[in-house]
């Protein structure tokens, strides 16, 4: 059975281990996946300016995986599941960003290319807590 068929994504957390799932308020659920993605990115679109793009990604190609509350969306590709944290408001260890952008807009967590090492990485904190 796949995850998508058997879990509806977490909101809330208590006595919870520090994983990327820390402080955010939803993740692996409908509403994350719905959130718009080009809105976000252009909000803060002054981070980019000087790269030359309007958008540093297509966000149709994206949808959220995870939603904090000061606006830090972490991002899997539609395809492939590679993973993206545009987190313009972190204070993150073990981020890279990515290339030809600033610190503080798209980023990459180290180790952790795709949705499924995502999850699998954060469950496993969980599992031997």
């Amino acid at each position: 059975m796949s995850f998508w068929k058997a879990c509806g994504g977490i909101v809330e957390r208590f006595s919870e281990p520090t994983t990327w799932w820390t402080n955010q308020d939803e993740v692996l659920t409908v509403g994350a996946a719905h959130v718009r993605i080009a809105d976000a990115l252009n909000d803060y679109a002054w981070l980019w300016e000087d790269t030359g793009l309007e958008l540093p990604i297509d966000p149709d190609e994206y949808y959220a995986v995870a939603v904090e509350a000061n606006g830090n969306l972490t991002l899997a590709h539609r395809n492939d599941g590679h993973l993206l944290l545009f987190a313009p408001d972190h204070d993150f260890a073990g981020v890279t960003p990515v290339v030809g952008f600033p610190p503080y807009s798209l980023l990459t967590i180290d180790g952790v290319p795709d949705l499924a090492t995502w999850m699998e990485a954060c469950a496993a904190v969980w599992r031997y807590q």
